[in-house]
């Protein structure tokens, strides 16, 4: 088994590497002798007596290019020229060389046997080429490669099993061996290596051998490779090949095991969270009903019956048609809607949902939301319809009362608000109607002490006239700024906000509270909102603010409006330097019922104007600092947003 083995290894892997690197040395050999032609058609038009000088520059650049040791040219005149300098021996015959015998013989170029060069004291061969000089003289060039050229080709084959690989010659001497101390001696296999084909699993004593031929040459790649270390390297890897088998096999028993019992725990989790699933479909508050591509019904809970007052019956073995109505105990309205979502659903693949009054059996109004949701498969193919059925009454109901709340809120806000403007109408017609009352008194006792001249009543009638338009613009004024907006409308910020002060201002003087309004002068204050609403919410602060400052006469009575205008939104800060936001109440300011004024305060104002802000003017109130100062922020965009949100 283990020969076989051997010869199966040494068939696959060894005649790939003997032919592999037998190809690399004759492309490179064939490269030198298609150097060595283009050299001789260089030197065989040119006469040596008469250029020698040229001829020997000629072959000294061929040396450089084509990577030869030396390039020399012999002539039968027993003339010998060279790319390099060199000592000629005394007894030097040219024509009896037998790098230029055998090539004059051949008529060919040829490769000679390694031999002993004399210039460069080392065992060469030479790639020489035949010509005639000007058809008369017979030449030589020649070309020196030391075999240490190609020694690191031999060297650099890789055999399995530590073996070798080196170089001989037809005649069965070694020309390169890993071991130079081998090298120009007789290899064993020499006569064996006759035939020029690849032969492999040549077996001798103690070795086994492979050989290739390179061609242009007499020269043979020879693969040697140690019997005794092959077969004790492959049984040992026969034993480590049992020893893995056998250990694979009883890692595959165990694994086998602990796959067995981690599937057995997987279908029992499996199991717990199937039976999980169908109890909170089947029990959880939402119906559900899936369908698949054909519209045929394949699942439904009891919460769907129950919600459509239909039995199971009426649904099983079903389509989810409109001729086939299991929507019947809703409206025609409401059932035509319903099916025109799943239509819509199944035709554009996009999930619906809508939201439908019912009359429900005890004659209340019930509220139920419908949502549609086509299922896909992996690579996008549609596979059904999942419908979700869930009554919403309740948040419905929430949502009802919490706007009945906010609107008794906001009524009480208006009342609260009717208090203010009573208070503010008071302190702007306290001043007219004295003047006026002053005005009447002057006529009625110029009148009765005769002395009242027309001037004089002309004059005192048109300071009452005047008063009275006074008056009259006043309620105006009031009126406008305490109604509710109803559209959009364009206004400059600063000056509504100086119109809440102008209206308040009669109080505040009283009190000595100065209001500043900070702006950049390049800034448009123009803005497209709600008027109105805004300015509720501006005269809210003003007065928390008024509140925080006469606490304690310590504190600066100013109130400082910043505008600032970035990115079509009005960053608007109201600071003041009064007592501050009590840190009890800090993360609950903004809900209902939060005061910070003790029993004085309701806790509205600021609750209603975040909803305001939100709600109404699509922007946002925010406390930016709780004391020392104390700032709020108003958030206001530049441009209307979606009107019927």
């Amino acid at each position: 088994m283990n020969l076989e083995i051997l010869q199966g290894m040494i068939r696959d892997q060894q005649t790939n590497t003997i032919k592999s690197a037998s190809k690399r040395i004759s492309k490179w050999l064939d490269q030198k002798i298609d150097s060595m032609n283009v050299i001789k058609t260089f030197i065989k038009g040119l006469d040596h007596e008469e250029h020698p000088e040229y001829i020997e520059n000629l072959l000294l650049q061929s040396k450089e290019v084509a990577n030869f040791a030396n390039v020399y040219v012999g002539y039968e005149d027993d003339v010998i020229l060279s790319g390099l300098k060199w000592n000629r021996p005394t007894n030097y015959d040219t024509i009896r060389r037998p790098w230029y015998i055998k090539t004059t013989n051949r008529n060919r170029t040829t490769i000679t046997d390694p031999y002993y060069d004399v210039g460069f004291k080392k065992v060469v061969v030479a790639i020489c080429t035949p010509f005639l000089e000007k058809k008369k003289r017979q030449g030589v060039v020649c070309g020196i490669l030391p075999l240490n050229h190609i020694r690191n080709e031999i060297l650099d084959i890789s055999l399995p099993y530590d073996g070798i690989a080196y170089l001989i010659d037809g005649y069965g001497k070694i020309l390169l061996h890993p071991r130079e101390h081998m090298q120009l001696k007789n290899s064993p296999y020499g006569l064996l290596a006759k035939r020029k084909s690849t032969t492999v699993n040549n077996e001798l004593d103690d070795y086994i051998f492979s050989h290739d031929h390179i061609d242009q040459s007499n020269w043979f790649i020879i693969a040697q490779l140690d019997k005794s270390s092959v077969y004790k390297k492959v049984n040992l890897q026969l034993i480590i090949n049992l020893t893995i088998y056998g250990l694979s096999l009883v890692l595959f028993i165990v694994l086998n095991i602990l796959y067995t019992k981690k599937q057995n725990l997987s279908d029992e989790k499996l199991k717990k969270t199937e039976t999980l699933l169908n109890h909170f479909i089947e029990y959880g508050d939402r119906g559900v009903l899936i369908a698949d591509s054909k519209s045929k019904i394949l699942f439904f809970n009891s919460i769907f019956t129950k919600f459509l007052e239909l039995s199971k019956s009426d649904i099983e073995d079903t389509y989810l048609e409109a001729s086939n109505n299991i929507f019947k105990t809703f409206n025609f309205n409401v059932y035509t809607k319903i099916y025109k979502k799943i239509a819509h659903a199944k035709h554009f693949k996009e999930s619906q949902e809508c939201s439908f009054e019912h009359r429900c059996e005890e004659g209340e109004i019930c509220y139920f939301q419908i949502t549609v949701l086509p299922v896909f498969s992996s690579d996008k193919v549609y596979q059904g319809l999942m419908i979700f059925l869930q009554d919403v009454t309740a948040k419905e109901k929430e949502k009802i009362y919490k706007k009945e709340q906010e609107d008794i809120l906001f009524q009480q806000a208006k009342m609260a608000d009717l208090g203010e403007m009573i208070a503010a109408v008071s302190h702007q017609w306290r001043q007219p109607l004295n003047s006026l009352s002053i005005m009447v008194g002057n006529l009625l006792q110029f009148k009765q002490m005769n002395q009242l001249t027309d001037d004089m009543f002309e004059e005192n009638l048109n300071h009452c006239i005047t008063n009275i338009h006074y008056l009259a613009d006043t309620i105006e004024t009031f009126r406008n700024f305490y109604k509710p907006s109803k559209k959009w409308q364009e206004f400059e910020v600063d000056k509504a906000i100086d119109e809440v002060f102008y209206i308040i201002s009669p109080h505040f003087k009283t009190l000595g509270i100065k209001l500043d309004i900070i702006k950049d002068m390049k800034d448009n204050m123009t803005c497209l909102n709600y008027k109105n609403e805004f300015q509720q919410i501006v005269a809210n602060l003003i007065h928390n603010a008024k509140d925080a400052i006469i606490e304690d006469k310590k504190y600066s009575k100013v109130i400082e409006v910043d505008i600032e205008l970035l990115d079509n939104k009005f960053y608007i800060k109201f600071r003041d330097y009064g007592c501050g936001i009590n840190k009890k109440i800090e993360k609950k300011l903004f809900q209902s019922f939060a005061t910070t004024k003790d029993e004085k305060g309701t806790g509205k104002g600021l609750y209603l104007s975040k909803l305001i802000a939100k709600n109404k003017l699509r922007g946002d109130l925010l406390v930016t600092n709780y004391k020392e100062p104390t700032e709020f922020l108003i958030i206001l965009p530049t441009q209307k947003g979606n009107e019927n949100a």
